[in-house]
């Protein structure tokens, strides 16, 4: 692997690239606004992999855009007393309160979620908050993956053998060829629109292992919209992931 720099329209990356005898194409990713990943053919040569990127100048520029966005929005961007944090797409202030009673519980309200310890805490990402607002996340991302999964599959007629619950950072979903359909939990903090849209997506792949246009057709027979509902989760799904990772 190798670093380099890179500059497009006056804003420098740092860039590392490495190569794979496997790979037939350049893939790029952005994962901070200042930085980019390449992957490249063995053998190409770097004034020929340094013009492909130029190529996606727009799209890189545009994914640094997005990533800056998510970094400047305030929601999820800490576990402290007065934070805000998503659930269901609406922002929600979370309170940290003491509570000597028993071991650390979390309730909700219309625009609160309070977590109740033992013993107040200070500093950020605490694990005691950690751990018990993740467990109420799954909870609530369990129930209502589970209940809408079981009324999209009546409705498209398609019956999973398995649903499961995942967190993973590149990926919101899969099905796999026996019937197993998995989700990534963080999509209970999106919309519920964005939920729905998850679970159609998943299910229709039952009927269509694929992205064809026949599978797209079957996705927007059950919602419409479906387009709005990708796009909020492309532009949005980084912001899901700032708070309880690991």
């Amino acid at each position: 692997m190798t670093t380099t720099t890179i500059l497009l329209e006056d804003r420098s990356f740092s860039c590392t690239l490495r190569f794979s005898a496997r790979r037939r194409s350049v893939q790029i990713r952005v994962p901070r606004p200042d930085c980019l990943e390449l992957a490249a053919p063995a053998g190409m040569s770097w004034p020929k992999i340094r013009e492909l990127v130029e190529t996606k100048r727009v799209w890189i520029l545009r994914q640094v855009r997005r990533l800056e966005a998510v970094a400047a929005n305030p929601a999820n961007a800490s576990l402290t007393h007065g934070a805000t944090i998503l659930y269901r797409g609406q922002p929600h202030t979370l309170l940290l309160l003491a509570d000597a009673a028993g071991r650390p519980t979390v309730t909700y309200s219309a625009c609160q979620i309070a977590v109740h310890l033992p013993e107040l805490v200070g500093e950020d990402n605490d694990p005691t908050v950690w751990h018990s607002l993740k467990k109420w996340y799954l909870d609530q991302a369990q129930q209502q993956l589970l209940e809408r999964t079981r009324y999209w599959s009546a409705q498209i007629g398609v019956q999973p053998l398995r649903i499961s619950l995942r967190d993973q950072k590149t990926r919101w979903g899969s099905c796999s060829s026996r019937g197993t359909v998995s989700f990534n939990w963080r999509v209970i903090m999106a919309p519920p629109a964005v939920l729905d849209y998850l679970v159609v997506h998943e299910l229709c792949h039952m009927l269509h292992p694929n992205h064809s246009p026949a599978y797209w057709r079957e996705v927007a027979r059950w919602l419409p919209d479906c387009r709005d509902q990708r796009r909020w989760l492309k532009q949005n799904g980084g912001l899901l992931g700032k708070i309880l990772e690991g």
